[in-house]
């Protein structure tokens, strides 16, 4: 964990960068749906209710280490109480909706490019779309106030056992604890953060790649229908597979990098119990940039 004060100040400060890109690009998506001319279809829905999800935990992750009780031990700018950490983190968990709303839209991809589905059909399940997206989010966020999880973790508040670095009863040889909140801590971070986030990350790879499957079968019956005619292939028709494969892969990626850096923090945290700081500064900097 950080250590020194530049440490500590670098873990406060750095993030805010982060938060308010992701919070203004988030804002600027809002604004462009919201005041778009025309009929707004599900496509336009699913990533309006997004960018509202992500605008909450980017505009939360913003303050960083200022809603942590203040006198927090090695925490640079704690200038909060419980009730303030406890707020950071409940909009913070809506980045769980976010997530939930990228296998949404996956889905929907599915649906329009695989399946075949009108606009008119998607309408039928868009609730359940966003309902299961905010209802992560939303469910595990007052669960977690009920079973007091939202504590420091080092530069916010987050899903935690308290102080950082208690004994918690699940990995105590006669069951006891000396956490003061939140006991069991790390395991309820996966339960409730980590475990549906790769689901999804597995989940949107599947469906991607089906797209991509589709999309190359469909071209690859289109070209021998054409071939040994005289006839022009038509221009909506040429080839995709290799554009659509590489943004399939893009995204892919950069959701896999994203949540690559947080996920060993925890691992570490759950088999170590002292993370470097190098790990806890790269986790609050790339936890942002999604």
């Amino acid at each position: 964990m950080a250590t020194t004060v530049g440490q500590q100040m670098a873990v406060a400060i750095a993030p805010k960068f982060t938060a308010a890109a992701s919070a203004i690009s988030s804002t600027i998506t809002i604004f462009l749906i919201t005041c778009r001319s025309g009929e707004k279809r599900t496509y336009h829905r699913l990533v309006l209710g997004m960018s509202m999800c992500d605008l909450s935990a980017s505009a939360a992750w913003f303050f960083t280490t200022w809603p942590i009780p203040r006198g927090t031990p090695g925490v640079y700018g704690a200038m909060g109480n419980q009730q303030t950490c406890s707020a950071q983190a409940f909009f913070a968990q809506f980045s769980l909706s976010t997530v939930m709303y990228n296998a949404s839209l996956a889905i929907y991809y599915v649906l329009v490019i695989v399946k075949g589905w009108k606009d008119k059909d998607i309408v039928k399940i868009e609730p359940f779309l966003h309902a299961n997206a905010i209802a992560w989010g939303l469910g595990t966020g007052l669960a977690s106030l009920a079973l007091t999880l939202f504590n420091p973790v080092g530069w916010d508040c987050w899903l935690s056992a308290a102080p950082l670095g208690c004994q918690e009863s699940w990995n105590s040889p006669d069951g006891t604890t000396t956490c003061e909140r939140g006991d069991n801590g790390s395991i309820y971070q996966w339960a409730f953060y980590y475990a549906p986030l790769w689901f999804v990350i597995i989940l949107v790879a599947c469906l991607l790649y089906w797209v991509y499957h589709d999309v190359s079968a469909h071209e690859r019956r289109v070209r021998e229908q054409y071939q040994g005619t005289l006839s022009i292939i038509p221009s909506n028709t040429i080839s995709n597979d290799k554009k659509i494969a590489g943004q399939a892969a893009a995204y892919i990626g950069s959701f896999f990098f994203t949540w690559l850096f947080p996920t060993i923090f925890q691992l570490v945290i759950v088999t170590m119990g002292n993370p470097p700081w190098i790990l806890l500064f790269l986790t609050a900097l790339l936890f942002l940039s999604k």
